[in-house]
């Protein structure tokens, strides 16, 4: 009612520039959103503007319906694949529907971003009611520190205003080999100058590119790139 959007979302990325500076997130008492670093995705209170809404189902770890049929693509992670049945994909969707199916959630969105993506799904930050109830996760940083999601931006340029703490959550799973990093085992990578992937060598999508960096998918990784979906679709 008569507030600016844009003044919304600037006031979201205050709050939650505000909790890492002042260490506002807090520990549930269980495991939920605590990776072993210490950093969490529990905060004491909802953002600014946060919208309410009701789950009607939840499709896989990063995509559910809201009881008035809009669908909602979590921003900044890639969960696996069900239909490929990719390993943890239904551990992934497990964690989100135990946080989230046929429950309120609120969400808010990526200060400036796209609000939408081409399917015409919302683009958003799910939150929930943590698990003891006290407070409030944010469940895309929660599943990515269960290692039960890869942090992905879609392009190079896409912003992501908490994309340094979701590396670092995914550093720390990787590094305590959660979920899908359990099996992981390092390998030989090469990037682009403008590619958000890295990719193998060989990959078809590089026919035409003659400079590559080469370095390991670990490092890439902490660079806030994801794997290729075409050449390390099983990665």
């Amino acid at each position: 009612m008569g507030c600016n959007f844009s003044t919304i979302q600037e006031t979201v990325t205050d709050f939650v520039e505000e909790s890492l500076k002042e260490g506002q997130q807090q520990n549930t008492g269980d495991d939920a959103g605590q990776s072993g670093s210490g950093v969490s995705s529990v905060y004491d209170s909802l953002p600014p503007g946060a919208e309410t809404h009701r789950v009607r189902n939840v499709y896989d770890g990063d995509t559910l319906t809201l009881v008035d049929e809009r669908r909602v693509r979590f921003l900044g992670i890639d969960t696996p694949e069900i239909k490929e049945k990719q390993p943890f994909a239904q551990e992934a969707k497990k964690y989100t529907a135990d946080l989230c199916n046929k429950k309120e959630i609120y969400l808010t969105y990526e200060p400036n971003g796209d609000k939408e993506d081409h399917y015409g799904r919302l683009l958003a930050f799910v939150w929930a009611r943590a698990g003891d109830g006290q407070g409030y996760i944010c469940v895309n940083e929660g599943i990515v520190a269960e290692g039960l999601a890869r942090v992905y931006l879609p392009r190079k340029d896409s912003k992501l205003h908490n994309l340094n703490k979701m590396i670092k959550l995914q550093n720390d799973a990787r590094i305590n080999q959660r979920g899908l990093w359990s099996t992981f085992t390092d390998y030989d990578v090469v990037t682009t100058a403008n590619g958000s992937a890295f990719h193998k060598i060989n990959c078809k999508h590089l026919s035409n590119v003659r400079n590559f960096n080469h370095m390991k998918a670990s490092e890439a990784m902490s660079k806030g790139l994801h794997p290729c979906r075409t050449c390390l679709a099983d990665a």
